[in-house]
């Protein structure tokens, strides 16, 4: 999902080089560190704002990564409904 995620936000500009942290439960401080994006307070994936990305872990697994959309949430898949994981947190360009 991760891989997934990261070519739109090169595509859209939204950073200007391909992340290189192999784990989705990594994005989240890839982002703050190296592409000006800031941790918001939300804890519910329903409110983050559109174009955001949230970050789940997972106790041994990669985790997961997805953009909040108008409709829902996507990554390498479209979706309704938030992934079940523990959101790690939402960010967005500040």
């Amino acid at each position: 999902c991760w891989a997934f995620v990261k070519e739109p936000l090169v595509a859209a500009g939204v950073v200007k080089s391909r992340p290189e942290t192999p784990l989705a439960k990594q994005a989240g401080q890839e982002l703050v560190k190296n592409y000006g994006f800031k941790k918001l307070p939300v804890t519910d994936p329903y409110q983050a704002p559109v174009g955001s990305v949230l970050v789940y872990g997972a106790k041994r697994a990669p985790g997961h990564v997805e953009i909040r959309t108008e409709t829902g949430f996507v990554s390498d898949f479209r979706s309704k409904i938030p992934s079940r994981r523990p959101l790690l947190g939402v960010f967005a360009k500040s």
